[in-house]
């Protein structure tokens, strides 16, 4: 339907398809960039160049404290985002943000005197904390390996 649209405008079909593929090959190359995780963004409070109270989707990455927002659809504007430090994380309210699957998490940071909310999913928790690891999930306890049945464990045999 789309395409029979811009055809009927005098779109040449070569160029819906050259956009098409643009598009889709600026998506794999963010998504597929060192620790690129996806997500929503917007500003919690105070103003934040680039951003407004509404959520925006993209992909997001960090460069030391810095957070390299890439704003969806089409993936071109790029917001660079000096952030302070971590106020916190907690579960997404029911209804506050969407498409980020069953257990969305909304990160706060801290960025010159605002604050900045990301909503990313629970797998991607680990990326969106990465210069933050206190933060980040507890370590696992890996148990002492415990010996086998009918082996001595002292050393004077």
């Amino acid at each position: 339907m789309l395409i029979a649209l811009l055809v009927a405008l005098g779109v040449d079909l070569i160029v819906v398809v050259a956009v098409g593929a643009l598009v889709s090959g600026r998506r794999r190359w963010v998504r597929r960039r060192p620790g690129a995780f996806r997500g929503a963004v917007r500003a919690a409070d105070g103003p934040v160049d680039g951003l407004g109270p509404r959520w925006r989707r993209g992909y997001g990455r960090w460069v030391r404290d810095v957070l390299v927002w890439t704003r969806a659809p089409f993936l071109f504007r790029t917001e660079v985002l000096p952030v302070d430090g971590l106020d916190g994380p907690r579960p997404a309210r029911p209804g506050e943000v969407g498409r980020l699957g069953p257990d969305p998490l909304v990160l706060t940071f801290g960025s010159g005197g605002s604050h900045i909310a990301v909503a990313v999913r629970a797998e991607d928790r680990e990326r969106a904390l990465a210069p933050f690891p206190a933060a980040g999930p507890a370590p696992s306890v890996v148990p002492a390996p415990r010996p086998a049945v009918g082996h001595r464990t002292s050393p004077d045999v």
